[in-house]
């Protein structure tokens, strides 16, 4: 019948086809969504190391850097070198799209014990972050203890670091989480046991593989084949 809108069975099930193997790929990209190579950390301190605030026991510049594998940790005297600036409660670890950091009190004034300077804030940075499949978007930040958004939070002065983006997405594989700013709140157990857990959560993106757009792209041409030549016949 003219002006009959309906597609013809065969390029109904082209489309039903089309569509659910696009809905496959999405949603095993998700599900096996990962880190896909080592991630550099780099723990940067432009003015030292402090141990109440005022006076610096250890003269800036620091910078040390270690290549951390995906499910990897870094821990106290684990022989890396920003292992060695850690604190016996601190760890970093990558977990499947996370980044889990444990930071603790390390100066008296409630601080990490890490100083900026010249307008440079202390930092842990990662970079290098790549995910198959997948393309960073954003990011989701929870600060309970044991990495849990529930968890009771150790940090003193939250609302204000998040309103100075103290956490970011510096660029689409790098992420930037400023230290000098946080203060610790006091859990009544003394200062070497202060600590906050940070859970940083990359927001992904699927980017299709480009066989699957080749293949959507040929399965709409044959939809628009198919279409004008029914077009033609009801003519």
């Amino acid at each position: 019948m003219p002006g009959n809108t309906f597609l013809p069975s065969s390029a109904t099930r082209t489309l039903s086809l089309l569509i659910g193997t696009l809905a496959l790929c999405a949603s095993g990209a998700l599900q096996a969504a990962s880190f896909s190579q080592p991630v550099n950390v780099i723990l940067s301190a432009p003015g030292g190391l402090t141990s109440d605030g005022v006076d610096v026991v250890e003269p800036g510049p620091i910078t040390v850097a270690d290549l951390l594998a995906p499910g990897g940790r870094l821990v106290p005297g684990d022989g890396s070198q920003i292992g060695d600036f850690m604190l016996p409660l601190e760890s970093i670890e990558l977990k499947d799209t996370s980044i889990l950091v444990r930071i603790a009190q390390g100066a008296s004034n409630g601080s990490t014990g890490y100083v900026g300077a010249g307008g440079l804030p202390a930092s842990y940075t990662f970079t290098g972050l790549e995910v198959i499949g997948q393309q960073i978007t954003g990011l989701s930040l929870s600060f309970g203890d044991n990495f849990s958004p529930s968890g009771f939070v150790g940090i003193s002065n939250l609302p204000v670091l998040v309103s100075n983006n103290w956490i970011s997405l510096t660029s689409p594989h790098s992420v930037q989480l400023n230290l000098d700013a946080l203060r610790f709140l006091d859990r009544g157990q003394g200062e070497s046991n202060n600590f906050a857990d940070i859970r940083i959560d990359l927001q992904l993106a699927p980017v299709p593989e480009p066989q699957t757009w080749l293949l959507g792209l040929s399965g709409l041409l044959a939809l628009g084949v198919v279409g004008i030549r029914r077009h033609r016949q009801a003519h």
